[in-house]
Formats: C-alpha cells, structure tokens, sequence
C-alpha cells in the first residue's frame, strides 16, 4: 500500500471511492497551497545560519532560529510531497469511480440486450405460433 492509499483510507473510512470522497479529498487539496505559502513566507522571515555572534546566548538564539527555519523548510517539503502523493490519489479516484460508472453502464447495456433478446424470442415464437395457426 503506498502513501496515496493511506490517504484514501483515512477519507474514505476504509470504503471504495465515491464522489463525495473525491471532492472532499480536492478540497482538502486545496488547503495545503495555502499553507504551505504560510510556512514558507515563516520561513523566508527566519534568518539562515549566519555563523557566531557576539555572545554566546545570542550564538544559541540564532541556532533556535536556523533549526526553526530549518524544520519549517522541512515542512514545506513534506507539504510538497504529500500534495504530490495526494493528487496522485485524487487522479486514482477518479479513475476508480470511472470505471464503476462504465460497469454500471455495461451491466445496464447487458440487461438491455437480454431484454430485446427476450422480447425478439417471443415475437418470433408468437409468429411461429400464428403460423402454425395459420396452416391448420
């Protein structure tokens, strides 16, 4: 089972897709651009390893902030990985209920050609039942 799949589970409850469940996880998707901006521009606010200051509280303050900043672009990272992971996700709904649909098409196509068949059978059987009619 990959990441995207996990996904799926936590949306679904374990379920097959349903419409639903693919607009809630678009929707969800439209959450991470968001924050990911936000997390970003936190980042992008936090200033890089810029090496030792003048004392050695400052020097500690600024390594809070580089691992801040750090795991802040960590974060975004992973944002990223999961937005990827997600729309792969997204894409597979989407499939998977297109394929249902198309069963569900197929099996109604099927019905329908068994019902004509049927109902071709007992006109041909009313016309050989004339027919012998007919002849008697």
């Amino acid at each position: 089972m990959d990441a995207s799949d996990e996904w799926l589970l936590a949306l679904t409850g374990g379920g097959c897709a349903t419409r639903d469940e693919l607009d809630r996880a678009t929707m969800l998707r439209g959450r991470f651009a968001p924050l990911r901006t936000a997390i970003g521009h936190a980042a992008a606010m936090l200033p890089p390893d810029g090496g030792s200051w003048r004392s050695q509280a400052a020097d500690r303050y600024a390594e809070r902030l580089h691992e801040l900043r750090s795991g802040a672009l960590a974060a975004v990272g992973l944002l990223d990985q999961a937005v990827v992971e997600l729309d792969e996700r997204i894409r597979r709904m989407g499939d998977e209920i297109a394929a249902y649909k198309q069963a569900e098409r197929d099996v109604r196509a099927a019905e329908e050609a068994r019902r004509a068949a049927d109902l071709a059978e007992q006109a041909r059987m009313l016309r050989v039942a004339d027919e012998r009619r007919g002849a008697a």
